[in-house]
């Protein structure tokens, strides 16, 4: 059997070093995200996060592990002919690309800093990936802290030729039911963008002390795991808040919280909304679910309970990624993992979630 057209709606590059200490104004390049050797071992110093141990991880990978091997390359996806050669070892004809050091970027409480890296990679980014338009769909970073420099840099890199951003998925001290972001929506909802929303982006350090360390209470498991759940709450905010029924053409997708638990959550808004509805402010025109299959998506990798739930979520809501290059990913062995994981599934709504729901959504 032939396999199938595959678009990774979830890949990502590492920023080279030189970005953050060249690219950003003098004025804020000691808070760059850097590393830093303490008390015997090496720490990722990222501004707003507690110092993240990595030395420790990092000596017990296997290095015989064929599928770390690209992470293990200094230039991090960077080298455009070495990711082509990947992407045609993998059998996937086009990606979604998001930072990997940025991903942190959220953290700081400076706003004049936040715009300032995200520019420099915005910039960086765009010049490396943009003229490749048909492989690569490169996703920007907006900031959010202040709103009104969100805005301005939607507005700036879609002149850029960016087809898709991302902002934290979650910030607790202004939640994104707000109306503070109208204007926000309002201006990714014209520009025609794509709003995505990545795990492990929270507004705030979620990190747990033991992370990386020597002796552990837990901490990393449950991050990781609760980083998932995550997921589900610029979800429920977009929906309920009445955003997505204001800007009906802002499309958005979450991002690497797999997707096994949005049957229950879109089966739970539409059960509140029917039973309680004397509570719930706005009213809404649609039930929630029939929002978020109109404007929503999820990628996964690996989740074979999200391929079981296509009864109740439907197909065209979901995407496949790879997380290439990243070691839990599903590199070089994407094209196995898609054929275990996909066991059952009709060819038409497996060829929407590994292709075509992709391709429709960032018009690739």
């Amino acid at each position: 059997m032939t396999a199938p057209q595959v678009i990774s709606a979830d890949s990502h590059v590492q920023e080279p070093p030189e970005l953050y200490a060249e690219w950003i104004p003098s004025k804020y390049r000691d808070k760059a995200p850097h590393v830093e050797e303490r008390d015997g071992g090496r720490y990722m110093i990222v501004d707003g996060k507690r110092p993240r141990r990595l030395d420790i991880a990092a000596a017990a990978i296997n290095e015989d592990d064929e599928s770390r091997e690209f992470r293990d390359d200094d230039e991090g996806g960077r080298n455009i002919d070495r990711r082509l050669k990947d992407l045609a070892r993998d059998g996937v004809t086009a990606e979604v690309i998001y930072p990997n050091s940025s991903l942190a970027l959220f953290n700081s409480d400076d706003a004049g800093y936040q715009l300032a890296v995200a520019q420099a990679y915005n910039d960086w980014c765009i010049d490396l990936f943009g003229s490749h338009g048909k492989l690569f769909t490169p996703v920007g970073i907006v900031p959010v802290r202040d709103i009104d420099l969100a805005v301005k840099e939607v507005e700036r890199i879609a002149k850029l030729g960016y087809r898709s951003i991302k902002v934290p998925i979650s910030v607790r001290e202004r939640p994104y039911n707000l109306p503070d972001y109208d204007r926000l929506w309002s201006a990714i909802n014209d520009s025609a963008m794509v709003l995505s929303l990545h795990a492990f982006t929270e507004a705030e350090d979620r990190y747990p002390a033991d992370w990386g360390e020597e002796t552990g209470i837990g901490g990393a498991l449950n991050h990781m795991a609760m980083s998932m759940v995550e997921g589900m709450n610029p979800v429920c905010l977009l929906i309920a808040s009445g955003a997505l029924q204001r800007y009906p053409d802002m499309k958005f997708v979450v991002v690497e919280c797999g997707a096994g638990w949005l049957a229950w959550l879109l089966y739970v808004l539409d059960e509140q909304v029917e039973k309680k509805h004397m509570w719930i402010k706005p009213k809404l025109d649609l039930k929630p679910s029939e929002y978020f299959q109109r404007q929503g998506a999820v990628t996964f990798s690996d989740d074979p309970i999200a391929l079981n739930n296509i009864g109740f979520t439907g197909a065209d809501c979901l995407l496949w990624g790879s997380d290439y290059p990243h070691d839990e990913g599903t590199f070089p062995h994407s094209q196995a993992v898609i054929d275990r994981t996909f066991q059952g599934v009709s060819d038409a709504d497996k060829r929407k979630i590994v292709y075509d729901n992709a391709a429709r959504i960032y018009g690739l």
